[in-house]
């Protein structure tokens, strides 16, 4: 149990079947009208989507109410070690009362744990460098996205494995709900 600023205390854990539209509604919001409906069907979408599994999904509840949310999906690496375990991470969101509290962080953190206890060797990510080198995401890798990017300073990776990056190169490929050229 984590205690916020807001005081209200906040439980993390895997999701359920039961919270996809709380999920829903978390994305739409967090994300507002420019991107909201796009990343809130993303999510739901990776929740439903047998392409992504195995697939470790974390909500943060306050007071019943999921207020955070954030996704890991496996991935394949084409030209890899098929025994090569990697995540991409997408998407994460915070209601916005939560944000600036460090809850995200928490969220990726507890993800990446549980994802190095199940195996997991890489975790990727497209997004803000600033933000995501705080938990460990670097630029710089020899795994390459899915498709062209506008920012290839937001493409970071974090290994989970001492060595998984220098061993690892290869084109990522995606759960067929991430795959759209829209995400990228």
């Amino acid at each position: 149990m984590l205690k916020q600023r807001t005081g209200r205390a906040v439980n993390i854990r895997e999701s359920l079947d039961t919270d996809k539209e709380s999920i829903r509604q978390l994305h739409r919001n967090a994300f507002g009208e420019t991107e909201g409906d796009a990343v809130s069907k993303l999510a739901v979408d990776l929740l439903e989507d047998r392409t992504a599994l195995p697939l470790l999904s974390l909500v943060a509840e306050a007071d019943d109410e999921i207020v955070g949310n954030v996704i890991f999906s496996s991935v394949t690496i084409e030209g890899a070690d098929p025994a090569a375990s990697a995540y991409t991470m997408a998407p994460l969101a915070v209601a916005s009362r939560f944000q600036g509290q460090g809850l995200g962080t928490k969220l990726i953190k507890l993800g990446l744990e549980t994802l190095k206890a199940r195996g997991a060797a890489i975790v990727l990510v497209l997004g803000d460098p600033n933000y995501y080198s705080r938990t460990g995401f670097q630029a710089g890798h020899s795994l390459k996205p899915p498709h062209a990017l506008r920012y290839p300073e937001a493409w970071m990776a974090l290994e989970l494995v001492e060595g998984a990056l220098e061993n690892t190169r290869g084109t990522v490929r995606c759960a067929a709900s991430l795959s759209a050229p829209e995400y990228w």
